[in-house]
């Protein structure tokens, strides 16, 4: 997975983002130029770390300064920023931090007093076999939504307003959220290599059954009449139709009719219907 997360050495503002409740008010003039929403933050939690995966992600094994038990290493006084874009880990002390996108959380669940992320650190052209997770735990202290109001508005209204909720179910609930607005842009199953269904092109001209300016040249023969080019792929249809000529197309397909044989074929469409009901 490409660009799976990124250190960053400037601290985050309150201003560089909108707040949650600000952005529920009003309707931005862009949603790709506004500024991210600021859905959370969580200073002062401690992350934890397996030691394995601190020796394999030097960015994560030396955060800050830490705390060594026995199978895991802990960061303590981290501030965790929520926003629409991404999850940041900050280490005021090491005056560093991780910016994380949220397709890179594969998992994230409440695990007693702490959030469980997984996270993918491989790229997209990585093997199943291959592909290296790691996992934090993220304990928090407190919970703010980024605005003045924030403790009085039950966190910019997550965990449904409810000001008694714990700030692990309000974590939990700010990360959810976000991962909503940022699905995977590559989801399990599609193959882009494939081209479409089957390896099909559907963005060569004429190729999704439809004539347009571009290819009109090609479904026209010199007299000006219509006709099926060689070789032409028809999405959900038959090659060759049971009846119809070596083209694909029935008899006088393409052909003008002069105004006598549609009245007739009328007439007698409509003799055939009448004798229908009466008969």
């Amino acid at each position: 997975m490409a660009d799976t997360y990124e250190t960053v050495t400037q601290k985050p503002q309150v201003e560089d983002f909108t707040p949650l409740d600000q952005h529920q008010e009003q309707t931005p003039q862009s949603f790709f130029a506004a500024k991210p929403v600021l859905h959370l933050q969580s200073p002062r939690a401690t992350v934890a770390i397996s030691k394995e995966d601190a020796e394999k992600n030097a960015d994560f094994g030396h955060l800050a300064s830490r705390e060594e038990e026995a199978e895991s290493i802990s960061f303590k006084d981290i501030d965790v920023w929520v926003t629409s874009r991404y999850l940041v880990l900050w280490s005021p002390a090491a005056e560093k931090g991780l910016r994380i996108p949220y397709p890179t959380i594969t998992i994230h669940a409440q695990e007693g007093q702490a959030v469980l992320l997984e996270l993918n650190l491989s790229d997209s052209n990585t093997a199943d076999e291959d592909l290296e997770f790691i996992q934090l735990r993220i304990s928090p202290t407190s919970t703010s939504g980024g605005s003045e109001a924030a403790a009085d508005a039950g966190v910019n209204g997550h965990a449904n307003g409810n000001s008694d909720a714990t700030p692990v179910k309000v974590l939990y609930d700010a990360i959810s959220a976000c991962q909503e607005l940022n699905p995977d842009p590559n989801p399990e199953g599609d193959d882009e290599e494939e081209g479409g269904v089957g390896g099909f092109d559907e963005t060569a001209p004429g190729a999704t059954g439809w004539i347009t300016s571009e290819n009109m040249a090609d479904f026209m023969d010199e007299d000006g009449n219509f006709r099926m080019p060689e070789g032409a792929t028809v999405i959900g249809g038959e090659e060759d139709g049971d009846g119809e000529g070596a083209d694909g197309l029935g008899a006088g397909a393409g052909r003008r009719r002069a105004a006598n044989e549609v009245d007739a074929e009328d007439g007698a469409a409509q003799d055939e219907t009448k004798w229908q009901r009466t008969g």
